[in-house]
């Protein structure tokens, strides 16, 4: 996009400039994408007139986009020093800047330019810069900035609403990336990374949530649009997204399927069975459920995965109502919350176990109360008198 928005100014320069040596044939190269040929020419342009910054810059174009980018940034930079009053140079040489990471000169530069003197192409192409600039300084609120004003000038650029949304997104913005990642993902709808960015951030949006309707609209979108990911790009880590997502919407049935298909893709990641052991969990499948988890469980390496992987399990295991064993597994997940939980809740069970045994043995007592006196009845005579 950087170059594509740069060539745009550079092409504007070559509308009714002086005759040199060698001018028409590097323009007509250049246009034609014969960079090295345009290269050439332009030195020729260069050698015979050292002091015309149009030669210098159009020679540093030629030679950026071959790739020669100290070159390139030579004879950028005096073709600025010839004419620092170009916005052309300016904005050229930041790019240079850039292809080179020396963000904070291109920033630098970028800010001494009086947009008031752009064209809207040179605004752009300004906007986009100084964004990606600040960006990579670690300066995402003023990157929001520069990409907002670029959306404004191309709102139906998917590239632009897709930095806006991004910057936004690392500024820890989740409200505001949604809109234009949206876009960006309508505008360009085979592009997967796009719709990558977009689910996340939809995902995101669930996990920061407080309001259980508007968090199920936030994974059940990102379910969707995880799915039309899938369908691009039938990737084991898109997978993982869409099933990630569709756990957060309570469509666990789905979530099986794609949990399934993922095992199948990479069977060596415990992640994969964590998440199938989890859907199965939230189906009420408790022993595919325990057995998914007990895979990922020996295939978890790290602590802290394998606390995941034990609490999940303490989790099955209490809804089952196997108190000690869910205890152990929370006592390994190191949940010491949830194993005060358990034991009040096997204390209870215990407890109203108790007391339906004490009912049940009341109630036996009662019975063999009444068949006693049926039979005293009988001996009676049935009326209560002896006979």
């Amino acid at each position: 996009m950087r170059q594509a928005l740069t060539l745009v100014v550079a092409l504007s320069l070559l509308v009714a400039l002086p005759a040199f040596a060698g001018w028409d044939e590097g323009v007509a190269a250049f246009t034609a994408k014969d960079y090295q040929k345009a290269a050439d020419e332009f030195r020729t342009v260069v050698e015979k007139r050292p002091d015309e910054w149009r030669g210098h810059y159009m020679l540093g174009l030629s030679l950026q986009r071959l790739k020669r980018k100290e070159e390139s940034l030579q004879h950028l930079r005096k073709a600025y020093d010839l004419n620092p009053n170009e916005c052309s140079c300016k904005l050229a040489l930041a790019d240079s800047y850039l292809s080179l990471k020396r963000h904070g000169d291109a920033a630098a530069l970028l800010d001494s330019v009086d947009l008031a003197t752009l064209e809207p192409a040179q605004q752009a192409a300004l906007y986009q810069m100084r964004g990606s600039a600040k960006l990579a300084l670690d300066d995402p609120g003023g990157a929001l900035t520069d990409f907002a004003a670029l959306v404004r000038l191309k709102p139906n650029d998917a590239d632009a609403q897709y930095l806006y949304g991004t910057a936004a997104l690392r500024d820890g913005r989740t409200d505001t990336a949604l809109k234009p990642l949206s876009a960006a993902a309508r505008l360009a709808p085979r592009d997967a990374d796009k719709k990558r960015t977009y689910a996340q951030a939809l995902i995101a949006k669930g996990q920061e949530s407080s309001n259980k309707q508007a968090k199920r609209d936030a994974y059940t979108e990102a379910a969707r649009v995880a799915g039309e990911l899938v369908a691009l790009d039938a990737s084991y880590d898109h997978r993982m997204l869409k099933v990630s997502a569709e756990l957060g919407a309570g469509l666990y049935g789905q979530a099986i399927e794609t949990g399934r298909a993922a095992v199948a893709q990479k069977s060596d990641d415990w992640l994969a069975y964590f998440y199938l052991g989890q859907a199965y969990s939230s189906a009420d499948q408790y022993a595919r459920a325990v057995a998914a988890l007990d895979k990922a469980r020996e295939l978890a390496r790290e602590p802290a995965d394998q606390r995941r992987v034990w609490n999940q399990l303490g989790y099955v295991y209490e809804m089952q109502q196997d108190f000690a064993t869910s205890r152990e597994a929370y006592r390994r997940a190191a949940n010491q919350q949830a194993v005060t939980r358990v034991a009040e809740k096997q204390e209870a069970a215990r407890h109203n176990q108790q007391v339906e045994d004490d009912a049940k043995r009341l109630a036996e007592i009662e019975a063999e109360k009444e068949r006693l006196r049926a039979e005293l009845d009988k001996l009676r005579g049935g009326d209560g008198k002896r006979p």
